[in-house]
């Protein structure tokens, strides 16, 4: 049983005063997610340590994310660096983004099909990067493209570039074979395809797909 009603919550994450309200849902969200001994949806506040914590590991100061949507994770993270690339294929959401980091000149927002951008910002890299791939199809608000999600094309534009890129994915118990979405074990063959040194481990519903570790 949800412990928190329903309009309640679309009030907090999504109403009229969302940016200010957001905080106060996540802040729930991250002490429910707690109390239910760290089981069931993971907060997004959890997602936006995990991600500052792999640039801190990896060294790495440039974020590209797909999936832009109301521009938590870019909020969540902007501190930590340099420069941030976030793709959104809806309008109306890239619109919304557009007003809420205006001003934050090291956020770069993109209108358009992250399968075919992300090749375009990978391409204008002078460094590895950090991945946050969450641009697919949830539902609500969030937009749909010819693919459900267009996972195995943008991971194939990322690692067609030879640097030493790490890839953190959303919502790995999505991946279960259905619709676009490859199954676990078909992911983990592309990404050995697509690079034999590439290593894939899931927690907190997150894929992390780095270089192996010698």
């Amino acid at each position: 049983m949800a412990l928190i009603n329903s309009r309640a919550a679309e009030w907090l994450s999504k109403g009229p005063p969302a940016y200010a309200t957001r905080p106060i849902y996540q802040r729930i969200e991250l002490l429910l997610w707690a109390a239910r001994g760290q089981r069931g949806v993971v907060p997004h506040v959890v997602k936006q340590r995990v991600v500052k914590e792999y640039a801190a590991r990896y060294g790495l100061d440039t974020l590209i994310e797909t999936g832009t949507y109301l521009g938590d994770m870019i909020w969540g993270v902007r501190r930590a660096f340099r420069a941030i690339h976030s793709v959104e294929l809806d309008p109306s959401l890239y619109e919304r983004a557009v007003r809420r980091f205006r001003g934050q000149g090291h956020v770069h927002l993109y209108l358009g099909d992250s399968a075919v951008l992300i090749g375009e910002i990978v391409a204008g890299l002078t460094a590895p990067a950090l991945f946050w791939l969450d641009g697919h199809f949830s539902g609500g608000i969030t937009a749909k493209g010819q693919l459900e999600t267009p996972i195995k094309t943008e991971l194939s534009r990322v690692f067609a570039d030879q640097r030493s890129h790490v890839v953190l994915i959303d919502d790995a118990s999505n991946f279960t074979g259905q619709g676009d979405y490859p199954s676990i074990d078909d992911l983990g063959s592309l990404l050995r395809a697509l690079r034999p040194s590439l290593s894939m481990t899931i927690a907190d519903n997150i894929i992390r797909v780095h270089e192996r570790l010698v």
